[in-house]
């Protein structure tokens, strides 16, 4: 009896402040396991705020600007610690790691001041700092933290109200649903069921229900009218890119939606199965307010989910909102639930390691996994800045990783998958909505027609190993065919493929003065198509002894050309044939030893 004593006493002196250290080194833990996990998408939005800080507007192009981004308010945190000179991958991991501790501490606080055994909160919370998903989204540079933050805000505030019976704290609602509004489009939900629920729990007292109004819709809504104001000014639109590309109501949609969110339940089994059994009994055996609130918000964000389709990212990104709800439920109903006795010892030893247990189980799980993997986005930033470092500044690349490379290489961009760009999301293919989400959008002759120096799969895959709408589009497209080059580069850590525009204005031929300057990098040939690589001169080809390396040419005119010596080679350092047929001209080179070719200069021949 005296060990059980002293056990049940050490609980509970251990208090709030001691616990908050305590979850955060297991969230520290957590984070610095998934580090340095970053989302594609996240890159994106840093390009934004990127050309924000350059003066450049909240823009992803020059030219007229394009909204291919849903999350303004995170943006701007991202931008602001950027303008003090703070690396902006750095910027946003600070902001999502200090919007989940205060995320943490938050719940922690406004149990404290209840009437609610401590047992039970560090219980909820010690389960959700132990979700892998809510550490991976605190790094991955999205705006999920900042969103799950003011989610719990809401919903402190809510409590405040329903428990107090007065209207005191709703100018702190007001705020926070306001800020929900401008972080993501679909912010305002929370503002409409807020609404709902504490106008019809006051019917009958008609004296708040202006009140009500003016701090759950009205505010709000001049937040999120404010947006719109600007969007329509500064983009002419009252409809962001990211809708067009990503919204889809449809049945295949809706499973996928149904389906993710079953893959997350049993991806985060204990607290989901204690949370919604918890939530069960708060709404539906005692009739419980904040229990019924919760409820209301779980299933308007699930449906809402469920309808766009569910997600694309790792570690079940949307359903940390639904963590939230779950942590609030469990400490809210486990009072009136007696399966857990958290007096008795053995009880405690036993909910220490099923903990353990749920870890090391989530930890192994193939989307938490998948944060772990998931490194390509580094690649693609490699790729972009030696493409910065060895085209021209005006370089026009054309990519289905809008992130990373675009971040990096800071080139002016064709997002071919539309998300970045006005044309594509406007006219989408038949069969929109049944494919893989945000992915299925793609139109190789306008992509084409824009005439970009360089294209680019993925983060540098050979076409061939592309699975999207408009890698299939661009394998039939008879510019895309004749026009442009694979070439396979080098450098000491990467190896990709990029298809260089033979008459691209940057990075292609260019004619001057009755003189053809070929690049390197567009001759090739089958046995050698790794040979290009890049150097402090930028990209150069490597010109293997006995190979013979072809490039192909409109012959738009009647001229003949020979190769003219230069300052980087010797005439004699290359064995040329130049032919002649069909409308082109073929021109072929071969070296007895091993030569560096930053570009080979034709002149007319006499």
């Amino acid at each position: 009896m005296r060990r059980i004593t002293l056990t049940r006493l050490t609980l509970m002196q251990f208090g709030y402040r001691p616990f908050f250290i305590f979850s955060a080194l297991i969230f520290f833990l957590s984070c610095w396991y998934f580090y340095p996990f970053i989302s594609d998408d996240s890159l994106i939005s840093l390009r934004y705020a990127q050309r924000f800080i350059e003066g450049k507007g909240i823009s992803w192009n020059d030219g007229h600007p394009v909204e291919g981004y849903s999350n303004l308010l995170w943006i701007l945190g991202i931008s602001f610690l950027g303008k003090f000179g703070i690396d902006l991958i750095l910027s946003a991991r600070i902001l999502g790691i200090l919007c989940s501790l205060v995320t943490i501490w938050s719940i922690l606080n406004y149990f404290r001041k209840q009437n609610v055994r401590k047992e039970y909160v560090f219980l909820a919370i010690t389960l959700l700092v132990t979700t892998p998903g809510f550490a991976v989204w605190a790094i991955g540079g999205l705006e999920q933290p900042l969103y799950v933050l003011l989610v719990t805000l809401v919903i402190i505030e809510v409590l405040h109200i329903t428990n107090n019976k007065n209207l005191k704290r709703a100018y702190y609602l007001s705020f926070w649903l306001g800020l929900l509004s401008i972080t993501r489009p679909d912010g305002f939900l929370f503002s409409i069921v807020t609404a709902s629920f504490l106008l019809f729990i006051n019917r009958h007292q008609k004296s708040n229900l202006l009140k009500i109004a003016v701090f759950t819709i009205t505010i709000p809504l001049l937040f999120l009218l404010s947006q719109l104001l600007f969007r329509y000014i500064y983009y002419s639109e009252l409809v962001p890119n990211t809708a067009l590309v990503k919204v889809k109501i449809s049945f295949h949609h809706i499973i996928r939606g149904i389906y993710y969110h079953v893959k997350a339940f049993f991806g985060t089994l204990l607290i989901s199965s204690l949370g919604f059994y918890s939530l069960f009994v708060l709404v539906f055996k005692k009739k419980n307010l904040p229990g019924i609130f919760i409820f209301l918000l779980l299933i308007s964000w699930t449906e809402y989910i469920s309808l766009v389709g569910g997600d694309i990212f790792p570690a079940f990104r949307h359903y940390a909102v639904v963590l939230i709800f779950l942590v609030f439920s469990i400490v809210l109903g486990l009072p009136d639930i007696k399966i857990i006795d958290f007096k008795n010892k053995k009880v405690l030893i036993g909910s220490a390691l099923l903990l353990v247990l749920n870890f090391t189980i989530q930890m192994r799980f193939p989307q938490n996994q998948d944060a772990i993997s998931e490194r390509w986005e580094f690649h693609g930033m490699q790729l972009g800045k030696e493409l910065k470092q060895s085209f021209p500044n005006k370089t026009l690349i054309a990519v289905t990783a809008a992130g990373c490379i675009p971040y990096a290489s800071q080139l002016p961009s064709i997002d071919m998958l539309g998300l970045n760009d006005y044309y594509i999301p406007r006219h989408p293919p038949a069969n929109f909505g049944n494919g893989s989400l945000a992915h299925e959008l793609g139109d190789a002759d306008y992509t084409m027609k824009r005439n970009p120096d360089i294209v680019i799969f993925y983060t540098g895959t050979p076409i061939s190993y592309g699975d999207f709408n408009i890698t299939s589009q661009l394998k039939k497209n008879n510019t895309f065919t004749e026009n442009y080059v694979e070439v396979n580069a080098k450098t000491r850590e990467t190896e990709h493929y990029i298809y260089i525009n033979k008459y691209g204005e940057n990075a292609g031929i260019k004619m001057n003065n009755n003189e053809l300057r070929i690049p390197g990098y567009l001759f090739s040939n089958k046995k050698d198509s790794s040979s290009s690589f890049y150097n402090n001169n930028g990209l150069v080809k490597n010109i293997l002894p006995t190979i013979v390396y072809e490039v192909s040419l409109k012959n738009t005119s009647e001229k003949k050309w020979e190769i003219k010596e230069t300052d980087h080679y010797k005439k004699e350092d290359f064995k040329t044939n130049i032919k002649y047929e069909n409308d082109q001209i073929k021109i072929s080179i071969s070296s007895s030893h091993n030569t560096l070719l930053d570009f080979l200069v034709l002149k007319e021949s006499n």
